[in-house]
């Protein structure tokens, strides 16, 4: 694996996305799944292994205390949920004037610049986090 840790971010996030796009391939054109359902099955797939790849392969994150897990986990949920907003709010907006394939794209070369930042410097840094147990 590279030494850059952004190199390796984006390796592991198209990574990530291609492993994706084989389970939804596998719901639905092997198993024949609902489009709906194959695509849900396949976004938490994704969504779990970004998470797993990203903090162990990418930020070397090894911290196991549950109350760190649980921290990384929801500050990750929130900003899963974040960018699905934003992703819906600009195909809502800018649908009109450009294909949902270039707002997606689009998105997501944003989401990767902001969720680089948020992983670096809050949710995978390299100083474990120190919370409150209080």
């Amino acid at each position: 694996m590279p030494r850059s840790r952004l190199v390796r971010y984006l390796i592991v996030g198209g990574s990530a996305y291609v492993m994706e796009m084989a389970v939804l391939y596998g719901f639905h054109d092997g198993i024949g799944l609902s489009p709906v359902k194959s695509v849900a099955i396949s976004f938490w797939f994704g969504l779990i292994i970004a998470f797993v790849l990203q903090k162990y392969i990418t930020f070397e994150n090894r911290e196991k205390r549950m109350h760190i897990l649980g921290f990384q986990v929801a500050l990750y949920g929130s900003l899963v949920a974040v960018n699905y907003l934003i992703t819906i709010l600009a195909v809502k907006y800018f649908s009109k004037h450009y294909s949902v394939f270039e707002i997606r794209t689009a998105v997501i070369a944003l989401s990767t610049i902001w969720n680089y930042v948020v992983y670096k410097r809050w949710l995978f840094k390299t100083k474990p986090l120190e919370l409150d147990k209080s």
